[in-house]
C-alpha cells in the first residue's frame, strides 16, 4: 500500500489522500489503483484523478453516492458504454474519472497502474517502460486526405460557407499537420492524445505556431490554408523521401491547378 502520496502533484494530494482513507474505512473495496497520468508519473497538478476500485457485489456499490458522501462534486456522472465508470468534478475542479470493478475480476495485466491499496486481491503495479517513439514512417493515407481537403475547400470558397472552410483549415492544422509532425518523430497518432507538445521539437512547434490565426473571414482562411498547405506539403516530401515511399504526384499537381484557376494561389 502506498499511502504517503508524496510525489502527488499538491493540488491533487489532499483528495486523494482523503479518497485512500475513505477507502480503507470501506471494507467492501478490496483493491484500490490509479492509472493515467498519475500512474506514469508524468501528472501535474492539473491532471485528472483516474481511481480505479475493486469492490465486493459492485452492482450494490452506488459510487457517486459514496464518492459524493465524501467530496462536493458539482457533477457526478456515468459515461456512456463504459460500465462502472464515471466522470466526476468537485466543487474545486478537480476532475475525478471513479472506475469500479468487482473483487473478482482479474488485475494481472493491462496498463500502467500504480497500487494504493490490496486487500488480498491480485493487484499488482504495471509500470510504462517503453517510449511512443520509433523509426519515422510516412502516413500516406493522411497525405491523400490533406491533398483531399485541400482541393475540397474550392467548393466551399465558392458557396461561401465560412464555417465549413473554418473546420476544414483546423482539421487540416491541429489533426494532418500534427500527425505529420508525430511521424517524423516515429509516433503512431493513435498512441498519445494529451500533451502532445512534449512529444515535438521547438522546430516542430515553430512550425505550428507559425500557421496563422484565422477567423470566419475568408482572407484569413486563405492565408492560413495558404502557409499550411506550403509547410505540410514540404515537410511530407521530405519525409517520403526519407522512407523511400511514393509521393502522390498526380493528385498533388491536380490540387495545385485547381487553387491556381479558382483562387489565383499557389503553395
Amino acid at each position: 500500500m502506498d499511502s504517503t502520496l508524496e510525489d502527488v502533484p499538491p493540488r491533487l494530494r489532499p483528495t486523494l489522500r482523503m479518497l485512500l482513507k475513505k477507502c480503507l474505512d470501506d471494507e467492501r473495496i478490496r483493491a484500490v489503483w490509479l492509472e493515467g497520468s498519475l500512474a506514469q508519473g508524468s501528472a501535474d497538478d492539473w491532471s485528472d484523478i483516474d481511481i480505479h476500485l475493486a469492490v465486493i457485489q459492485p452492482e450494490n456499490f452506488a459510487a457517486i453516492e459514496w464518492l459524493a458522501s465524501q467530496v462536493h462534486l458539482v457533477l457526478g456522472d456515468a459515461i456512456p458504454g463504459l460500465s462502472g465508470s464515471f466522470i466526476c468534478l468537485t466543487s474545486d475542479w478537480i476532475q475525478i474519472d471513479l472506475n469500479v470493478h468487482s473483487s473478482e475480476s482479474d488485475f494481472t495485466s493491462g496498463v500502467s497502474r500504480r497500487t494504493l491499496l490490496a486487500r488480498g486481491a491480485p493487484i499488482q503495479d504495471i509500470a510504462t517502460t517503453h517510449s511512443p517513439r520509433g523509426q519515422a514512417f510516412f502516413p500516406a493515407q493522411d497525405i491523400q486526405i490533406f491533398l483531399y481537403f485541400l482541393g475540397k475547400t474550392i467548393a466551399s470558397v465558392h458557396r461561401g460557407d465560412l464555417i465549413a472552410l473554418s473546420r476544414a483549415t483546423s482539421m487540416m492544422r491541429d489533426r494532418l499537420l500534427v500527425n505529420l509532425l508525430l511521424a517524423e518523430n516515429g509516433i503512431q497518432s493513435g498512441t498519445i492524445s494529451k500533451r502532445i507538445g512534449q512529444h515535438l521539437s521547438d522546430e516542430q512547434m515553430q512550425c505550428l505556431q507559425g500557421v496563422p490565426a484565422f477567423g470566419l473571414s475568408e482572407l484569413s482562411i486563405r492565408e492560413a490554408q495558404q502557409k499550411l498547405a506550403g509547410a505540410y506539403l514540404a515537410r511530407a516530401r521530405k519525409l517520403a523521401e526519407k522512407c523511400g515511399a511514393t509521393w502522390p504526384l498526380e493528385l498533388e499537381e491536380a490540387t495545385k491547378h485547381l487553387w491556381h484557376r479558382e483562387l489565383r494561389m499557389s503553395w
